[in-house]
């Protein structure tokens, strides 16, 4: 059995890296890996900038407050007031307002006797610089503010838009396909009959990629029958990843792996060292990409998590490819055999050290464990026993209780 840190390193090794590029919209861009750098078009803000709804007045005016100083106009969000302000003289001036010449500070409204009049008293005083955000505070022109690789989140929207990149290069999607294989398998919404389960993985899989950005191709259930798994996984093998899933342990009807070779598939490993997740191949042709994930839905979905989601994110173009993993204490005793590294549904709650809870399970089948849990906990090959408050690696994702 390969270890769970050199299945990772030959994953990330063996997956081709993201190439080209296209533009799609800004509104389109969420969840997508920048294919280059980008560049600020504008000084942020594009010019001395009003914190506040107040007055832009000469700090020198207030050296004795209160004072009373003439009002010569207003400069809204959008405007200018086309004049400089001078000694004694002061503009209203709203928040996000460009700052007329001559002032260089800003009272707010609440210390004076308010908007409206020819007149204004100022109760307080304020030094050079108060309330204003000068030009290019932010971000200068021409800097660099997103690189190549970076994952498109909600706030990298923001600062897109904020510098004009509309559209937005980003790396191309790859093409996934999803295949189950098994005669016990029926459709999810169909009874199943003796001897018969429902297909978990393939709309688990499915749901999996979707999560990612990814549009994958659900080509269905095959019966344990090699030639119909050798004609579907061609069919699999026209797309750039193909997860497939059952048919991969020791039985006398396990044939994927013979069917793989057969096809020109390239097997790095056929065993990885951690629990759940043991029969776990992975292969190459050429530059596609195959996992044959065991039939056990939780095994499948540790494996997605822990191998199969950092090969989608290279593929799609993303500099960190993850599983990303964080340090927690766990907040119980967990024992566990030493052949193999296991990764254990916990529940991780948050404070000022996190905690996480182990949860138990009935075996590599237990999809209720998977829908109580939000990580996995990370007990090492080679260990027996972690006590309560040992620190340990907790892979997470985005779900959060």
């Amino acid at each position: 059995m390969i270890d769970y840190a050199e299945a990772l390193r030959t994953v990330l090794e063996r997956t081709p890296a993201a190439a080209g590029r296209c533009d799609v919209p800004l509104a389109d861009a969420l969840g997508r890996a920048l294919a280059e750098d980008v560049f600020s078009d504008v000084d942020l803000p594009p010019f001395d900038r009003s914190g506040m709804d107040g007055f832009a007045i000469r700090a020198a005016d207030l050296v004795r407050t209160p004072a009373a100083l003439t009002v010569i106009g207003i400069v809204p969000a959008g405007g200018a007031l086309g004049r400089p302000v001078g000694a004694g003289e002061a503009a209203e001036v709203m928040t996000g307002a460009p700052v007329p010449e001559g002032a260089d500070a800003v009272v707010q409204v609440e210390w004076t006797s308010g908007f409206g009049e020819a007149k204004v008293t100022v109760e307080r005083a304020v030094a050079p610089g108060d309330n204003v955000s000068p030009k290019g505070e932010i971000l200068r022109a021409g800097a660099a503010v997103l690189r190549a690789g970076t994952s498109i989140e909600v706030e990298e929207i923001a600062l897109l838009a904020a510098v004009g990149s509309d559209p937005v290069p980003v790396r191309p999607l790859p093409r996934v396909a999803v295949l189950s294989t098994g005669d016990e398998l029926v459709p999810p919404s169909a009874v199943p009959g003796p001897s018969q389960i429902r297909n978990v993985n393939g709309p688990v899989l499915a749901a999996f990629c979707r999560g990612l950005g990814l549009s994958p191709a659900v080509l269905g259930v095959v019966p344990d029958d090699p030639p119909s798994i050798r004609t579907a996984l061609e069919e699999a093998l026209e797309h750039d990843v193909v997860l497939m899933t059952g048919g991969v342990s020791e039985g006398a009807f396990d044939y994927v792996e013979e069917i793989l070779a057969a096809s020109g598939v390239e097997v790095h490993f056929r065993r990885a060292a951690i629990k759940p997740g043991k029969p776990t191949v992975f292969g190459t042709r050429g530059q596609k990409v195959v996992f044959a994930l065991p039939g056990n839905p939780m095994s499948s979905m540790v494996v997605a998590r822990l191998l199969v989601e950092p090969s989608l994110r290279r593929r799609m173009g993303f500099a960190a490819t993850g599983p990303r993993v964080i340090r927690a204490r766990l907040s119980a005793d967990l024992r566990k055999k030493a052949d193999r590294a296991w990764f254990v549904q916990g529940e991780l709650g948050v404070g000022e050290v996190p905690e996480v809870r182990p949860i138990g399970g009935r075996g590599a089948a237990d999809i209720v464990r998977a829908a109580a849990g939000n990580c996995l906990v990370h007990a090492p090959r080679g260990e027996t026993f972690l006590a309560r408050g040992t620190i340990v690696d907790v892979v997470v994702w985005g779900r959060s209780r």
